[in-house]
């Protein structure tokens, strides 16, 4: 897909469908009430999920935002214990259990691969 001025959108429905195509699939399989952490979102969790939600002023709005959840999967790309860490208060905020899925950086890696060699066809 051709973004403004010639630039091109890597393949994939959503960011996790980019660094991790197969694992998500899969899980969405096997669960399809499966939310997705990424080390980003780990990290950031607090910020970019909890207080952008509002959950910080209103904590009784969680079970309506994520009732249809059943668990949350962690795809670590370069875990680190506080990475792990921050998943798990992550998911006990969400009350939910917390699988990981280690799926390193090649989804990404492959992604960009494929634009490149798409740049060059």
């Amino acid at each position: 897909m051709l973004l403004a001025h010639g630039a091109k959108r890597l393949q994939g429905d959503h960011c996790y469908d980019v660094l991790a195509r197969d694992e998500v699939r899969e899980a969405l399989a096997e669960e399809p009430g499966t939310y997705f952490l990424t080390d980003f979102l780990a990290r950031t969790f607090d910020r970019t999920v909890w207080r952008s939600l509002g959950l910080d002023r209103h904590p009784d709005l969680r079970d309506a935002y994520f009732k249809n959840y059943r668990r949350v999967v962690y795809l670590a790309q370069r875990p680190t214990p506080e990475l792990r860490a921050a998943a798990a208060r992550a998911a006990a905020k969400l009350g939910l259990p917390l699988e990981e899925r280690d799926v390193g950086e090649g989804g990404l890696e492959r992604r960009l691969e494929e634009l490149v060699e798409g740049a060059h066809a």
